[in-house]
């Protein structure tokens, strides 16, 4: 830091100020109470400014309290992006895991990895996991290929999934490649829709089947239970 950086920091700026974040007890975006806060402001000599305003914040809706952290930072500013960010211990919940009571184990496990890596921004991690998902959906039914390429080709062949959803898992497999081989990281909407899908082939590949298998047939008709 340079000497004529200059460093500002003060109590309570925000204090009773309402902001609207994520609440893990309400499961969703609500208003919450800035109860208190420390403020730090850096401003250097090319004019660069940075803030953190570090907060308890109590849930206007079920009162629960947490910590919340908030930048801003001048040069991130941009087009799509106002320079601002906050981070939440406890970290919050953006996305809940789903109950999927037939996935094989290692793949819940994974699975499990994998919102958690979401909900805490590391989406380089989460795309990696969700290729991994892909490679234990394979390894589950004994599919085998030299390479993921080739074993998503040959799930279509064996008719576990449509020649849709074959394409569709090509996509993420180029989301995989790209965040563990070129250490590209994907955007939020990019992981928020290979985790739709990803959801929707367990569902498909092991909910429905093993759903579908409770239903009693006789001679291909439907039994009603009376």
């Amino acid at each position: 830091m340079n000497n004529s950086d200059k460093i500002e920091t003060k109590k309570n700026t925000s204090k009773g100020d309402t902001v609207h974040t994520y609440c893990n007890q309400c499961e969703n975006y609500t208003n919450h109470q800035v109860i208190t806060d420390y403020c730090k402001s850096e401003i250097t000599d090319y004019t660069v400014n940075f803030k953190a305003d570090y907060q308890i914040v109590k849930c206007s809706g079920c009162d629960t309290v947490s910590y919340r952290s908030f930048y801003s930072f001048s040069e991130y500013q941009n087009i799509d992006d106002d320079g601002t960010w906050e981070e939440r211990f406890p970290v919050s919940k953006t996305r809940m895991e789903k109950n999927f009571e037939h996935l094989p184990s290692v793949l819940s496990q994974i699975y499990k990895e994998v919102i958690i890596a979401y909900n805490n921004g590391s989406f380089l991690l989460c795309a990696a996991g969700i290729r991994a998902i892909l490679e234990g959906v394979c390894k589950n039914e004994n599919i085998t290929g030299k390479n993921l390429k080739e074993k998503i080709e040959n799930l279509y062949e064996h008719r576990f999934v449509s020649q849709q959803h074959k394409n569709i898992l090509h996509s993420l497999r180029f989301l995989g490649n790209a965040a563990l081989h070129e250490l590209q990281e994907p955007i939020k909407k990019e992981i928020e829709a290979a985790l739709d899908i990803i959801e929707h082939i367990i569902e498909s590949l092991y909910e429905i089947v093993k759903k579908g298998e409770l239903i009693k047939k006789d001679n291909g008709v439907l039994k009603k239970e009376v």
